[in-house]
């Protein structure tokens, strides 16, 4: 029987993110593997499913830092020594999010993520 090891999750973040491994995002990470455990529609798992889940559990954490580096102002100076405020990039959060829609993908058969937005359209008349 394997399990998710959060060793392999907490390295796996590290590894996407570009930062080292450390404790500074414990909590993220366990909320991700937590959310992980909690979908997984079987109770025992194989060795290829466990790794499934620490990928998808780390690409969720990856989502998270994202999200938070995105939501931060910076100060940025211009070439001219003009000094504005920015954001971090939204195309970090758009690639962390398709990264964890892939991961999810491997999870299709013994778990349940995702979910449904429903939107509404406003016809023109």
């Amino acid at each position: 029987m394997a399990e998710i090891s959060r060793d392999n999750v907490e390295d796996i973040f590290a590894r996407i993110c570009g930062i080292e491994a450390g404790n500074a995002y414990s909590e993220l990470i366990d909320r991700c593997i937590s959310k992980i455990g909690s979908a997984l529609t079987v109770t025992v798992l194989t060795e290829e499913q466990a790794a499934s889940c620490e990928y998808a559990a780390a690409c969720e954490a990856a989502y998270g830092y994202a999200l938070e580096a995105a939501s931060c102002e910076r100060l940025v100076m211009s070439e001219d020594g003009a000094v504005r405020r920015g954001s971090g990039s939204l195309l970090t959060v758009e690639g962390a999010e398709a990264l964890r829609k892939h991961a999810y993908a491997a999870l299709a058969g013994f778990a349940r993520l995702g979910g449904f937005v429903f939107e509404t359209v406003k016809e023109d008349v």
